[in-house]
């Protein structure tokens, strides 16, 4: 499967910054600005254009463990009553975290220790205890850029802005900088730069600053890029700690029950592994609500699936997935969201997704329920059918495949009108 890995990442950086948004605070647009900083920076320190592809994903992913170290404190307070990480620790646990997620990702370059390490101060200050000659060139411009962001206003450039940044990497050259990385920074970066870190301007910039590479990935590539997703998305809550990467299970399991070529059992379990990414724009307050949500408080979650469109829509090449993953609320009766779409324009495939996302948020827990057994979730699934909403002869397939019985592989024709 062909994939433009920093086009996907790009896309799915507005869920990461909602949730540093939320979470520690940081301003939206975050990840995207880092990328932009660092591929200047990078360039101006002669990192070749591979290793400027893949800087500019690391910068992105730099926190892609945020959701998990926070639901592990969260757990920790649940069980202790009191404590939680301190800052240094927390750090150092996004940062071991976020380095074994990426392990196994398809990069053009060496990458190992980048996100280990982007926390680390030049002196040995940082949370891994490393000086600069220990730690990797890219790591140290993605905590160069990491720190600027968080510290400075970067989306408004003026005078002011501009001089106390230069001020602030001079004077913490040697400390928390690099002398190295802080020299030529301050060397190359002009306040005209800071243009490229706007929010009309970014987007922009990160297409043209880098090369496209629309790579062939093989199918273990893919699901190790689905999975790490997956697993951003679904420790945004408790509840739903499994949910993305068991639809995507789900999902693969019947597209090999329906005989689905290679390259699209990939791209199905790839959407699956995507389709509730616009939940890291919905407030945990609504996500982690221990009982029945409010009219308001639906409306509100409702808005993953728009988000998770308006995310998805952004990759170009993947329209397939992008529908597959964005109609998995959609209805026969035309009564589901945010479209409203009915039977005669939802495909198989658009039906199929529907009924692996029922199935799975059937049998795991949820805040207001345990999770039911297989049989209990096939009951109320044969409720939907009888009321119009799924689809009648996949939900019997799903019972066979989920249930271990003999299978059937004689599948209807009428089943199978693939997009």
């Amino acid at each position: 499967m062909k994939i433009d890995l920093n086009e996907v990442l790009y896309a799915v950086s507005i869920g990461l910054d909602a949730v540093e948004h939320e979470l520690i605070g940081i301003r939206k647009g975050h990840c995207k600005r880092i990328a932009a900083m660092s591929i200047m920076l990078g360039k101006a320190m002669g990192l070749t254009p591979d290793e400027l592809v893949d800087l500019a994903a690391f910068s992105i992913l730099h926190d892609n463990a945020l959701t998990q170290v926070n639901q592990e404190e969260l757990e920790y307070k649940k069980y202790n009553g009191t404590g939680g990480y301190s800052v240094l620790d927390f750090n150092r646990r996004r940062c071991i975290i976020g380095e074994y997620n990426t392990k196994y990702m398809p990069f053009r370059t060496n990458n190992r220790d980048v996100i280990l390490l982007h926390h680390e101060n030049a002196d040995g200050s940082g949370p891994q205890g490393r000086t600069y000659d220990r730690t990797p060139i890219k790591a140290q411009i993605i905590h160069l850029a990491d720190t600027l962001d968080n510290a400075f206003d970067l989306t408004a450039p003026n005078k002011e802005t501009y001089g106390a940044i230069i001020y602030f990497v001079k004077s913490n050259s040697g400390s928390m900088f690099s002398k190295e990385v802080s020299d030529s920074f301050t060397k190359f970066f002009k306040l005209k730069h800071m243009n490229n870190l706007s929010v009309t301007n970014i987007d922009n910039f990160l297409r043209k600053s880098t090369k496209h590479f629309n790579d062939e990935y093989s199918p273990q590539e893919v699901f190790n890029l689905a999975t790490l997703l997956a697993m951003i998305i679904d420790f945004k809550s408790h509840y739903t700690c499994k949910h993305s990467s068991g639809v995507a299970v789900n999902c693969k399991k019947m597209g090999e029950y329906y005989h689905f070529p290679p390259e699209k059992l990939t791209k199905y379990y790839l959407a699956g592994a995507l389709h509730d990414v616009g939940k890291l724009l919905i407030p945990n307050e609504i996500l982690q609500k221990p009982g029945k949500l409010d009219d308001r408080e639906y409306e509100i979650m409702k808005q993953h699936v728009t988000y998770t469109y308006e995310i998805l829509k952004n990759i170009k090449g993947m329209n397939d997935i992008l529908i597959w993953a964005s109609h998995h609320h959609e209805k026969l009766d035309g009564s589901g969201y945010p479209f409203g779409l009915t039977g005669d324009s939802l495909s198989m495939e658009e039906r199929l997704m529907t009924c692996c996302d029922i199935y799975q948020a059937l049998t795991e827990e949820r805040a207001y329920k345990a999770g039911f057994s297989h049989e209990k979730a096939i009951e109320i699934m044969r409720g939907m059918v009888m009321d119009n909403k799924i689809d009648n002869s996949i939900m019997t397939a799903m019972d066979v495949v989920f249930s271990n019985k003999e299978l059937d592989r004689s599948i209807p024709t009428s089943i199978l009108t693939s997009s």
